[in-house]
């Protein structure tokens, strides 16, 4: 609600500013030709440049729906907004590789925008990023920025992340495969602090969210628990220590839920901190944060899984890119999507973007389509 009331106020503010008559104008010459054109030129923006197409598409929309309103409510004339009929792709729960199609329409004049492509860092670049990290920052802050990599939590997750969200006791972890060897194995654990979604409640200053499982692999599971064990007691010590009376350090000590603990005052280190830690380096490459590292996560599962169909290119161009397409969309539907939390197939689809890019392949023309209309 609140982002409405910032997009109707935007264009009310240009309209006053500007001499327009939202009683008169029209959505050509006025809303079109000029709003929208003065976000792209940038002489209605803050900083002079231009604006991002779904700032226009989302503002532009809104005037769209107010002037509407005005002339729903017999207080101007009607307001023609030109449209035209568009085909997207839903998901299907059955079929991975062929899903229906419905017809919307879509105003005329939308800003395109540009595909998203994602850039990953080499290992080799990630693993110095790590390192410049821990000489900076400490191994507390980098032990959060490798469990954004391993596991794709939000860095708001991860700083709500609870001394008993993975259980305490190793013997009542939940591996996925207890007989295979180490490094295949991951624990199951369950978040609901933090996470995206409906609010159901504040809990120790953190937003309950919806409960979401997810994987985590079991070497982290372990680094994890022995920071638990070890270094967070001494970090929680010097939180305690500061306390005047001993009903405060009661008090703390009892207050103190979440897992990582700055190391020298033994506060909560938020997921600002988070952020600060995993920028104040030198990046891999401009733009990369904590959701790209969440990125990295699905394109190393989507690569990974996708390597152990090579085989498949045996079959000929055109079953083995067929093939290959249905596998990707499978494991992004159930692996990648549940554990980081999307909903829709739009948000996720930038992955058989990127695996397209790396393999020299061609999107099928459907998904295509599905991205650019995303």
């Amino acid at each position: 609600m609140r982002n409405y009331a910032h997009w109707l106020s935007n264009f009310l503010e240009w309209a006053e500013l500007r001499g327009i008559d939202t009683f008169t104008c029209e959505y050509g010459p006025h809303i079109h030709g000029r709003y929208q054109g003065e976000m792209l030129q940038g002489s209605w923006s803050r900083d002079g440049r231009p604006l991002s197409p779904t700032t226009i598409n989302l503002r532009v929309q809104q005037a769209c729906d107010y002037i509407t309103w005005l002339a729903d409510k017999g207080h101007r004339p009607p307001f023609d907004i030109p449209s035209e009929i568009c085909s997207i792709k839903t998901g299907s729960a059955t079929n991975s590789s062929s899903s229906p199609t419905k017809q919307v329409f879509a105003r005329r004049g939308k800003v395109r925008k540009n595909k998203h492509r994602l850039r990953m860092p080499t290992d080799e670049q990630l693993r110095a990023w790590l390192k410049r990290v821990q000489t900076k920052c400490g191994e507390t802050k980098r032990l959060m920025c490798e469990t954004v990599l391993q596991t794709a939590m939000r860095r708001e997750e991860v700083a709500c992340w609870r001394t008993d969200t993975l259980p305490e006791n190793p013997k009542d972890w939940h591996l996925s495969k207890p007989n295979a060897p180490r490094v295949e194995q991951r624990v199951l654990i369950e978040i609901q602090f933090g996470t995206k979604g409906p609010n159901y409640g504040i809990d120790h200053g953190d937003k309950i969210g919806p409960r979401r499982s997810i994987w985590i692999p079991l070497d982290l599971a372990e680094r994890i628990h022995t920071y638990r064990e070890r270094e967070r007691p001494k970090a929680l010590r010097h939180f305690v220590g500061a306390a005047k009376s001993l009903s405060d350090k009661r008090r703390r000590i009892t207050d103190s839920v979440h897992l990582f603990l700055d190391d020298a005052k033994g506060t909560r280190l938020n997921s600002r901190a988070l952020y600060n830690a995993w920028t104040s380096v030198e990046l891999p490459f401009e733009g990369w944060s904590p959701h790209l590292g969440r990125d990295w996560w699905a394109c190393s599962i989507l690569w990974i899984e996708l390597k152990k169909h090579e085989h498949l290119v045996s079959l000929g161009a055109g079953v083995s890119s067929a093939l290959m397409e249905s596998t990707a969309m499978s494991i992004i539907r159930l692996q990648i999507q549940p554990q980081l939390g999307h909903a829709h197939d739009t948000t996720t689809l930038v992955y058989l973007q990127w695996v397209s890019d790396m393999l020299g392949a061609n999107l099928p023309t459907l998904y295509e389509q599905t991205l650019d209309e995303a």
